[in-house]
C-alpha cells in the first residue's frame, strides 16, 4: 500500500511533466467513485446502468441544497420519491445527460432522459412556479467548469402513455444566480434572475419572469450596480405588505460588498433597486468594507444590511458594524455589532455601550478583547479546534463555552472592573457566525 501511495504521484509528475496527452477529468466526480444507493435504491443504479447500456460517470451538483450523485424527491407528488440523476455517458464524453427514474409496478426504470445544456451541473431545485400544487424542476447547467454564468432551464412535467415526462418551459437563460419569491402574495412563485455582463461598458441587472404559463414571460427588470465579481447570498423577506429581494455582491476590488434592495413597484409596474443610481451606474448607500452578507441579525423577522460604522481604532481584522433595516424607503439602525471575519464570529453590542468600548486583538491566541474607555476588560473571546479543547486546561479555567460551530469551540472570560457588565450567558446570545444562523 506504501508503495501504491508513492507511486501514484510520481505517475501523475511522468505524465504531465513528460508531455504525454491525456484528457483531465472534466469533474470531480470522474476523480472520486460515488457511493452508490443502498438497500431498496440499489436498484436505482441497476435501472440507469441497464438505459446507459455502457460505461458512465456520475455527475454531483456542487452547489444548493441537492448535492448527493442521486437526489431523490416526490416530484409527481403521488408520496413516492422518484430519483434524479446526472450522469456524462461514455458514448458522448463532454457532455452531460439527467435522468429520472420512477418506480413502476415495484421495478425502478429510466422513464425521462434530457440531454443537458453543458458538461456539467451547478445545482438543482424544486418549486411550484405555477401554483397548482405540482413541482417544477430548476436546474442550472455550467457550460465551463467554475464558471460564474451558468444556463438556468425550467422542467414541468406531464406525462407520456402513463409515465412521468419532464420538458422545458420557455427558453433557457444563462444567467449569474437567481432566487425563487412569491413577489405577488399569490401563491405563485416567480424567478428573479441576475445578470452581469463585463467589457466596454459594465453592466448588471436582474429581470422577474413568469413561469405561471407553458411560456416564459418576463414580468419587468431593473439595473444593478455591475461593478461586481458575483452574487454571493440572496435572500427575500415578506413583511405582509411588501415582499423585498437582498442580493449580496462582491465587489470587482475583491474588498468590499454591496447590497441590492429590490422590491415590485405598482406604480412603475415592474421591479425596482431603489439604492442604485442610473446617472453613475453605481449601488453607493450600501456599499461597505465588511464582507458580511444580509440576514435577520437580531431575530426580529426583519433582515438587516450590514454596513460600516466608523471606527478608526479598532484593529485592521475586525470590523465595527453598523446593521440597517429598509423601511419606508429609507435605511434605519437596527443594532451594531463587532465582527471577525478570520475566526467566524462577530458579537452585537448593545447600542448604550458601542461608544463606549475600545477593542483589541491579540493574533497568537487568537483573542478578541473588548474593554471600556478606561481600559478595564468587559469580555474577552477566543476560539480553538474542539479536539483541542480540554475543561481541564488551566489556560481556560476561567473561560466558558458561548458557541460551537463547524467543529471550533468559542470561549469567553469576562471581566469584574468595568462598570460595562456583560456575562458569559449574554455572550451566549451576542455571539453570531460571521455569516448563517
Amino acid at each position: 500500500m506504501k508503495f501504491i501511495k508513492a507511486f501514484v504521484p510520481i505517475l501523475l509528475s511522468a505524465l504531465i511533466l513528460g508531455g504525454c496527452s491525456f484528457r483531465l477529468a472534466s469533474s470531480i466526480d470522474d476523480l472520486i467513485t460515488p457511493v452508490s444507493p443502498s438497500g431498496e435504491n440499489a436498484n436505482v443504479q441497476k435501472a440507469l446502468d441497464n438505459y446507459c447500456k455502457g460505461s458512465y460517470s456520475l455527475k454531483t451538483p456542487v452547489s444548493g441544497g441537492f448535492t448527493t450523485s442521486y437526489i431523490f424527491y416526490d416530484i409527481d407528488s403521488d408520496s413516492e420519491k422518484e430519483a434524479i440523476v446526472f450522469y456524462e455517458p461514455s458514448s458522448n464524453p463532454g457532455s452531460i445527460d439527467m435522468a429520472v427514474i420512477d418506480k413502476i409496478n415495484g421495478e425502478w426504470s429510466v422513464v425521462c432522459n434530457i440531454e443537458g445544456r453543458g458538461s456539467d451541473v451547478y445545482s438543482v431545485d424544486f418549486r411550484d412556479l405555477n401554483g397548482d400544487g405540482s413541482t417544477e424542476l430548476i436546474v442550472l447547467w455550467d457550460t465551463f467548469s467554475n464558471s460564474a454564468s451558468h444556463v438556468l432551464a425550467v422542467y414541468r412535467q406531464a406525462y407520456v402513455n402513463d409515465q412521468l415526462a419532464l420538458s422545458v418551459v420557455g427558453r433557457y437563460i444563462t444567467m449569474s444566480n437567481y432566487i425563487a419569491v412569491d413577489i405577488h402574495g399569490d401563491d405563485a412563485e416567480e424567478l428573479m434572475v441576475f445578470t452581469v455582463d463585463s467589457g466596454d461598458s459594465i453592466s448588471a441587472n436582474a429581470v422577474l419572469y413568469s413561469y405561471e404559463d407553458d411560456n416564459l414571460k418576463s414580468l419587468g427588470s431593473t439595473k444593478l450596480d455591475g461593478h461586481i465579481s458575483s452574487y454571493k447570498s440572496i435572500i427575500s423577506e415578506n413583511n405582509g405588505e411588501r415582499v423585498y429581494v437582498y442580493a449580496d455582491a462582491a465587489k470587482s476590488n475583491g474588498a468590499q460588498m454591496l447590497t441590492e434592495v429590490i422590491n415590485w413597484s405598482d406604480y412603475y409596474n415592474t421591479i425596482i433597486s431603489p439604492f442604485y443610481n442610473y446617472s453613475t451606474g453605481i449601488t453607493k448607500e450600501t456599499t461597505r468594507q465588511a464582507m458580511l452578507t444580509s440576514r435577520d441579525i437580531d431575530g426580529d423577522g426583519i433582515v438587516e444590511i450590514p454596513l460600516d460604522a466608523q471606527r478608526a481604532s479598532f484593529p485592521g481584522n475586525v470590523e465595527a458594524v453598523n446593521w440597517k433595516k429598509y423601511e419606508n424607503s429609507v435605511l434605519a439602525h437596527s443594532c451594531y455589532s463587532v465582527a471577525v471575519e478570520k475566526d467566524n464570529y462577530q458579537i452585537i453590542i448593545p447600542d448604550a455601550y458601542f461608544d463606549r468600548i475600545t477593542v483589541s486583538y491579540d493574533y497568537e491566541n487568537k483573542a478578541l478583547t473588548v474593554s471600556d474607555k478606561s481600559d478595564n476588560i468587559i469580555f474577552t473571546v477566543t476560539y480553538l479546534l474542539k479536539s483541542h479543547y480540554s475543561e481541564n486546561n488551566e489556560k481556560y479555567a476561567n473561560y466558558m463555552e458561548i458557541m460551537s460551530d463547524s467543529g471550533y469551540i468559542y470561549l469567553a472570560e469576562c471581566g469584574n472592573d468595568s462598570d460595562i457588565k456583560i456575562t458569559a450567558e449574554d455572550l451566549k446570545s451576542m455571539i453570531k457566525s460571521y455569516e448563517g444562523e
